[in-house]
């Protein structure tokens, strides 16, 4: 029994020894570390704002007589010539202003002859010493008298006759009509302002996109930058514009301040669309180009280009500058309320893809760099001292993606004067230890950012994060991300 208690207790020894030292040499737990390389591409670094689709020059046409709209010449969507009759206000009561100024006209003319001749009576008197030379200057004083008035009267036959013409509201611009703000039989004030009747966009085939930059971003965006935007309505479409103005004017509203950027967009037909705007049209050649395909069979381009000349003459008829004569004979027809009976002529047929006040969502290249290295922002943003509970915590470690703080003095040499400069690092595994790297970064994308410094080459590991199952066994995360997320 001796010998087998020693055997017994012999074994439990070995067995506890076996485990001890198993425990003793198992490897500590490592940081499994993620990382990804350095390459070399593009970086373009863009802002996205949203803003609104316009014509370049959209004109408010108004009235600078009041009165009683009696007649309206065109609605919306019609197409206009400059100087072409759009309106017309009654012209009843500038019409007696007028003659009622040719009155006062024909009294200052007679008091007028009357003085002269008067003056010169008197002034033959004078000569002869049978007047006295005071009555003389009264005569000459009451002849220049008449003089005024006859020309303060003959401006006022030109005023009346002025607001007189007045009366007719004619287009200022070649263009179409996108709004109509008044209806026939509507009364219209100019005493304080200019009501407005109509809004005449002047070239729709070239548009412009207004957008507000916050000032932050404002520096960036130059003249001649490339745009992209979309539109609600065309969501897989893309227009391309050109910035074309950065306006200096601040706009403040909550405290926020923007400035406006315009942007050039040329005008396209609708996808699909068969019958585009365009000097096609009007040109008899190339229209029969385009439809001697689709027309009946037999048709011959002679039969094609007559009806062809028939069509366009009947279309510049039509679109013609009303006068007020003619412009009396439609008047019945105009007088209807509401719009009804104001086509008469062409109107704009609606086949381009950008109307005005569409919804733009806009991105701007601002910058771009090619072929440079770059890494993920993520490389930039993760701090490894986070997972290195037990070690000596690796230096720059001290801000979020190894980000030091460095004083820099402003000129002023006031302690006040203090800022943060903020220096960039990545982070390499140097004998398995996490080493900074610091660098200058560049422009990003929202993906990538641009780097550049000593000791960083092509194909480089960097850091990024680390394995999800010891980040969720440590209870730490990468810094910028919820757990588990690197």
């Amino acid at each position: 029994m001796k010998r087998k208690t020693w055997i017994g207790f012999g074994g439990g020894l070995l067995a506890v020894v076996g485990v001890a030292t198993y425990f003793a040499a198992k490897p500590k737990d490592e940081v499994r570390w993620r990382t990804v390389k350095v390459d070399k591409g593009n970086v373009t670094q863009r802002i996205s704002a949203t803003g609104t689709v316009n014509a370049m020059v959209q004109v408010a046409v108004g009235t600078q007589v009041s009165g009683v709209i009696s007649a309206l010449y065109v609605d919306y969507n019609s197409l206009v010539k400059k100087g072409q009759l759009i309106a017309q206000i009654d012209p009843t009561i500038w019409q007696i202003q007028l003659q009622d100024a040719q009155a006062s006209l024909l009294r200052a003319q007679a008091a007028y002859d009357y003085a002269q001749a008067d003056y010169d009576r008197s002034k033959r008197l004078a000569a002869d010493k049978l007047l006295a030379d005071q009555d003389l200057d009264t005569k000459e004083t009451a002849l220049k008298t008449a003089k005024g008035n006859l020309v303060s009267a003959k401006a006022t036959v030109d005023r009346a006759k002025a607001n007189l013409g007045y009366c007719n509201i004619t287009a200022p611009v070649d263009g179409v009509v996108i709004s109509r703000l008044a209806d026939v039989g509507q009364t219209v004030a100019a005493s304080f302002s200019t009501p407005n009747l109509f809004q005449i966009a002047q070239d729709l085939s070239k548009m412009k996109v207004q957008i507000s930059v916050d000032e932050s971003d404002i520096d960036q965006v130059k003249v001649g930058q490339r745009a992209f935007f979309t539109v609600d309505s065309l969501p897989e479409k893309q227009f391309m514009a050109i910035v074309s103005q950065v306006r200096l004017e601040p706009i403040t509203n909550s405290n926020v301040v923007t400035y406006n950027v315009v942007m050039e967009v040329p005008n396209e037909p609708l996808p699909g669309s068969e019958h585009p705007q365009g000097p096609a049209e009007t040109d008899p050649e190339k229209a029969w180009e385009r439809a001697k395909d689709r027309l009946p069979e037999g048709t011959t381009k002679a039969e094609f280009l007559a009806r062809f000349k028939a069509r366009m003459a009947e279309r510049a008829k039509a679109a013609a500058p009303a006068s007020p004569r003619n412009a009396a004979d439609r008047l019945a027809a105009a007088r209807t309320p509401g719009g009804a009976g104001l086509v008469g002529g062409p109107t704009f047929s609606g086949n381009l893809a950008l109307r005005p006040g569409m919804t733009a969502n806009v991105t701007i290249l601002t910058h771009q760099s090619r072929d440079v290295l770059r890494v993920p922002n993520a490389a930039l943003r993760f701090n490894p001292a986070a997972f290195m509970k037990d070690e000596k915590k690796p230096e720059a470690s001290g801000r979020p993606g190894g980000a030091q703080a460095r004083p820099v003095q402003r000129s002023g040499g006031s302690a006040s004067g203090m800022v943060a400069r903020r220096e960039d690092h990545v982070w390499i595994l140097e004998n398995g230890k996490p080493k900074a790297i610091p660098v200058k970064a560049g422009i990003s994308d929202g993906q990538f950012t641009e780097v550049s410094g000593e000791g960083l080459r092509e194909g480089q590991a960097v850091l990024v994060g680390v394995e999800e199952a010891k980040a969720a066994s440590n209870g730490a995360r990468p810094l910028g991300g919820p757990r588990g997320m690197h």
